[in-house]
């Protein structure tokens, strides 16, 4: 016969390995991942974005990571720094391409980007180019196939309600004056919770504060931004070079960005006579003879598609041109500016 010890001895064994054997049943609650990713592949060809953590603060840096997968008788180019929607990039390293596991060359590029904009903020399709290797190093590569993601979507999140201004702060509540007879313990519990609040309201101007010693500049205007990479153009002496396309085709871009961040019009996406053929229909879309800009944009495609060589007085002249068509259009949006958009003027004036 077992004694009652013996007994509760083995009982309480049989529990313990019964919650042991419970407890490594259970398993744990999958978590969403800190990244999003996309994918495009087409044949040997693949190219993958991955945008690292899907959640941030207001003007916390994220980290793009580019990835693509060629042979090895192929060259890449990655997107430009434009090419990130709402999302400021502030450094760019490019790694020497690499073998990959089997076969072929992998190319990757590193992008940290910050965005000033709360809510789920998008970057946009990310395309990469790819061509074949040059059999002569003096040769440019004829880049005529792409690899497109789809856009990543990014939760900014922001320690401002929708009624702050990071130009006019909100006022700190006073603390409340005590009244002449003596307070009851409801009034102290009020005076108590009055300085709590001030308390935390100050804790969190600290913290908006040293956030906003930390930000950049507001973003420039379209106008000082394209004449700032018409100067960097000017100054990389491609035309000296021989690069007379890439020239060309740097020239027509900066003036179809500036178009599309001044006057909200799609034109990096259009062929030159489809955006033609929009400003024909709606010619108050853009304040300038289109007749000039059509001249312009056309001698921009024979260098681009028909392989003609200009003269550096031409690819000189050409510039003039299109810092004409950004002053000239600058000043005309300055005038037609409506009264009623003054969070707008002040964004520009700040700039």
């Amino acid at each position: 016969m077992m004694r009652p010890a013996a007994t509760s001895g083995a009982a309480l064994v049989v529990c313990v390995g019964m919650a042991l054997l419970l407890g490594g049943c259970r398993q744990e609650a999958p978590t969403e991942p800190n990244s999003v990713t996309d994918t495009a592949e087409r044949g040997p060809f693949t190219f993958t974005a991955e945008a690292t953590p899907r959640q941030i603060w207001v003007g916390d840096p994220i980290t793009i990571k580019l990835r693509v997968e060629t042979p090895d008788d192929h060259v890449v180019q990655f997107p430009s720094e434009d090419d990130f929607g709402e999302f400021d990039v502030s450094s760019i390293e490019t790694a020497d391409p690499r073998p990959g596991l089997v076969d072929g060359l992998v190319w990757q590029q590193t992008i940290v980007a910050e965005s000033f904009t709360s809510g789920v903020v998008e970057i946009p399709s990310l395309v990469v180019k790819y061509a074949d290797k040059p059999t002569k190093p003096e040769t440019e590569p004829l880049f005529e196939h792409e690899l497109v993601t789809g856009p990543l979507e990014i939760e900014v999140r922001s320690a401002l309600t929708s009624q702050d201004s990071v130009f006019e702060p909100r006022d700190i509540t006073g603390t409340l004056t005590p009244p002449g007879k003596p307070l009851s313990p409801l009034a102290w519990a009020g005076i108590v919770g009055a300085v709590v609040a001030v308390a935390a309201l100050l804790v969190l101007l600290i913290v908006w504060l040293r956030r906003l010693a930390r930000r950049p500049a507001p973003p420039i205007l379209p106008e000082v931004w394209a004449l700032r990479a018409l100067a960097r153009l000017e100054a990389a002496g491609l035309i000296e070079s021989g690069r007379a396309k890439q020239y060309y085709y740097s020239l027509s871009e900066i003036v179809r960005v500036y178009i599309e961040r001044k006057f909200a019009l799609a034109a990096p996406e259009m062929t030159t006579q489809e955006f033609l053929t929009t400003l024909a229909r709606n010619r108050r879309a853009l304040p300038y003879d289109a007749d000039r800009l059509r001249d312009f944009l056309e001698a921009c495609d024979l260098v681009k598609y028909a392989a003609l060589a200009p003269r550096a007085i031409e690819a000189e002249q050409a510039l003039g041109i299109a810092r004409a068509f950004i002053d000239a259009t600058a000043a005309a949006g300055q005038q037609s500016a409506s009264v009623h958009d003054v969070p707008r003027e002040k964004g520009e004036q700040a700039a």
